[in-house]
Formats: structure tokens, C-alpha cells, sequence
């Protein structure tokens, strides 16, 4: 007993000592992992919360219908930032078209005879619907969402105070009270899924080659098999590229199931059917992001390799990969930080960050065909470039022998 208790606690303190001295690894495995969390958490926080952000100097355009004298000083204070358009009856159907092309901000449509229809409306005896005032907008477009918002509270507090007067989106025999938000399904599932997707697919792609690219070259590094490969005549720029390309179908097989699970599943998570994915998006869109997938995969693979070869170990080699994940998963989040997808081309020069923009820009229906082409040239041209410097690695005898 004696003997087990003097061997358990030599053992543990040879495990701390190594453990606690050995600084790069009690930083990334300690201290690195927490402080990418809090920092992930605290950007992907601020992203969120800056979704439905509006300029704070935007003047949001409030086009009313019948605006009545009794409500009219409700949106005249300068701090609701609200620009009242006086609107006919013949342009209503104008103003809800450019509400669905996210052309304006919000409809408001009161009766004819509002102050009227109120006056002569009592809850308590009333055989007829209380008169019905009609908010349009788009909640899939930021500042309609935020109008939306202003404008409803304005309402609300209005109709308690006239007692329930009034109805507000009330369902008639043609309409109900989702027919006065705009934003269509394809809309709701473009912003929903919009925050996330680009990221995960990111993720995915990474992770997948990191699970099989350390062991493959820091492994065979370790193991010496790469060294005694390397002692034969063959080409070193085919071996690099013979590894990053066979490396690269593996991991891209790994990463296209897996994006295929989170395709399908996303329209689950709304209460959707998966076949609306078809109605959603083309073919020619899954092309693209099949292009952008076996092009990101090619950056991955090559990226890895480059650090798996100047690793030591697997472990190492994974150590050096773990700030990089962390570097991945911010840019997922580069399309939410524009506001979408810009129309740049110098943007997609930007390895990853342009992969991420052309994942955000086709689940947006918002893809620009040639920026994708740009992404696509420029994954592949830095990937021939890390295998390259791959190949110049293998030439070095002093890196692929130090272990």
C-alpha cells in the first residue's frame, strides 16, 4: 500500500512538474482554450446584438395612408427619427412591393374615417370589428424591422389609451397578421441561417483536415518513415503536392457530409421541409459552393501540412493548429461584420475571409458569379504556394530529422 501510494504521487508530480515547466504547453492547453472562448463569445455577442443595428442617424421612411389629426403628433418627436410620407390609397400596393424589395421602411394604413370610426366605437356594445389600422414591412430588412418596432410601440401605447378602440393588423376575411410582414420564407431562412452557416462550414472544412493531416506528416515525421521517403530520388515538389492533393480528397469528403448534414438540417430547425432548400437555391448555387468547398479544403490542407511538417510531433503539430482554429472561426464571421457580402473584388483576394464571403453571398441570394471565381483563384493559387514551400521544407534535412 505503501509502495502504490509513493508511485502514485511520484508518478503525478512527474506528470505537474512536465506539465507546469513546459511553458508553449501549459499555455495552449490552459490558458489558450479559455481565452479563445471568451473571445469567440464576446465577438459572436456583439455580432448578434448588431444584427438588427441600424445607423443612428438613419430616418426611417414611414409612408402612412389616412394619417388622422388625433395621431399625427404621436410621430412627430425628432428623437423617433421618423420621416413621415403622406401616401394614397392608389400607391398602397406601390409602397408594399418596395417594402418586399427592401426599397423603404414601413407602411401604415389607418381608415378613411379613423377619429370618426373611434369616437363612435364602444368595446362593450360594439356588433361590428373596431376600426383597423394596417402595419406593412419587411422584418427579413434591418431598419424595416426597426421601424416595425418604433411604430408598433407608438400603436400599442396609443390603443390603451383610447381603451381598445381599435385593432391593429387585425386578420380579415382576405388577410391575416402574418400577410403584413413581407419577408418570405426564402428571406427568413437566408437571415437566420446567415449567422451561422458561413462559420460551421469554415469550421468543418478545417477541422476535418486537421483531423488527418498532423498524423500524416508530423506523424510520419516522428515516426521517421517521411525521412526515409525522403532519401529516395523522387521529386519533392510531387511529393508535396501528392500529399496535399490526397490528404485533400479525404478531408473534403469528410467536410462535404458534413455540410450536407447542416444543409439539411437547418430548414428542420425553422419548421421547414428540407426540399425547400430546391425552391431556395439553384443548382448553379450548390456549383458554387462546391467550388468554394474543394478550394477552402486545398488552403486547409496545404496550411496544415506546411505546420504538421515543421512540427516535431502530432502533438506539436496540433498545439500550432489550435490559434489557428481560433483565427477560422472569426473569419466565419467576417460576412455578419459587412453587413453581408460586399461587391469589392479586392475582398476576395483575402484567403478564407473570401471563401466565408462567398458562403455568406450564396445563402443570401445575393452572389456575385465572379467574386466567386476570384475565390476560388486565389485558394487554389496560395495553396500551390504552401506547396511550394512544403516542397521546400522536405528539402531540408535539418527540419524533417529534428525531433
Amino acid at each position: 500500500m505503501n509502495n502504490m501510494k509513493r508511485t502514485t504521487l511520484s508518478i503525478m508530480k512527474k506528470e505537474c512538474r512536465r506539465i507546469f515547466t513546459d511553458r508553449r504547453l501549459f499555455f495552449t492547453t490552459v490558458i489558450l482554450p479559455g481565452l479563445m472562448m471568451f473571445i469567440l463569445y464576446s465577438i459572436m455577442g456583439s455580432f448578434i446584438a448588431n444584427l438588427f443595428a441600424v445607423d443612428e442617424e438613419h430616418l426611417f421612411q414611414v409612408h402612412v395612408v389616412n394619417l388622422p389629426n388625433s395621431a399625427a403628433e404621436l410621430f412627430a418627436p425628432d428623437e423617433l427619427q421618423l420621416q413621415i410620407i403622406p401616401t394614397n390609397e392608389a400607391d398602397i400596393n406601390e409602397i408594399i412591393q418596395r417594402l418586399a424589395d427592401r426599397q423603404t421602411d414601413i407602411l401604415i394604413v389607418f381608415p378613411s374615417n379613423f377619429d370618426a370610426e373611434v369616437a363612435a366605437f364602444d368595446v362593450a356594445t360594439a356588433t361590428t370589428p373596431a376600426p383597423n389600422v394596417q402595419i406593412w414591412a419587411n422584418t427579413a430588412h434591418s431598419t424595416s424591422h426597426q421601424a416595425r418596432h418604433i411604430v408598433t410601440t407608438i400603436l400599442n401605447d396609443y390603443h390603451h389609451a383610447l381603451t381598445h378602440r381599435f385593432s391593429i393588423n387585425a386578420p380579415t376575411e382576405y388577410t391575416n397578421e402574418d400577410d403584413f410582414d413581407l419577408a418570405t420564407e426564402a428571406d427568413v431562412f437566408a437571415m437566420a441561417i446567415g449567422i451561422m452557416i458561413p462559420m460551421v462550414f469554415i469550421i468543418v472544412i478545417f477541422s476535418g483536415s486537421q483531423a488527418i493531416v498532423p498524423e500524416s506528416i508530423a506523424g510520419e515525421k516522428e515516426r521517421g518513415t517521411l525521412g526515409s521517403m525522403l532519401v529516395t530520388p523522387a521529386c519533392r515538389s510531387g511529393m508535396a503536392l501528392g500529399k496535399i492533393l490526397g490528404l485533400g480528397v479525404f478531408a473534403l469528403l469528410s467536410a462535404l457530409v458534413s455540410m450536407l448534414g447542416i444543409i439539411l438540417s437547418a430548414p428542420i430547425m425553422l419548421g421547414m421541409s428540407a426540399s425547400n432548400l430546391f425552391d431556395f437555391y439553384s443548382i448553379a448555387d450548390f456549383v458554387l459552393l462546391l467550388l468554394v468547398s474543394i478550394s477552402t479544403t486545398l488552403i486547409a490542407v496545404s496550411l496544415l501540412s506546411v505546420l504538421s511538417a515543421l512540427a516535431k510531433s502530432v502533438k506539436e503539430a496540433n498545439a500550432f493548429a489550435m490559434p489557428l482554429t481560433f483565427i477560422i472561426i472569426v473569419t466565419g464571421f467576417v460576412g455578419l461584420l459587412l453587413g453581408g457580402a460586399p461587391d469589392e473584388f479586392f475582398f476576395y483576394l483575402i484567403p478564407v475571409v473570401n471563401s466565408a464571403l462567398s458562403i455568406t453571398a450564396v445563402f443570401s441570394f445575393d452572389v456575385n458569379v465572379v467574386n466567386v471565381l476570384i475565390t476560388v483563384a486565389t485558394n487554389i493559387a496560395i495553396s500551390l504556394i504552401f506547396a511550394f514551400v512544403l516542397a521546400k521544407i522536405f528539402n531540408s534535412e535539418k527540419i524533417v530529422f529534428d525531433k
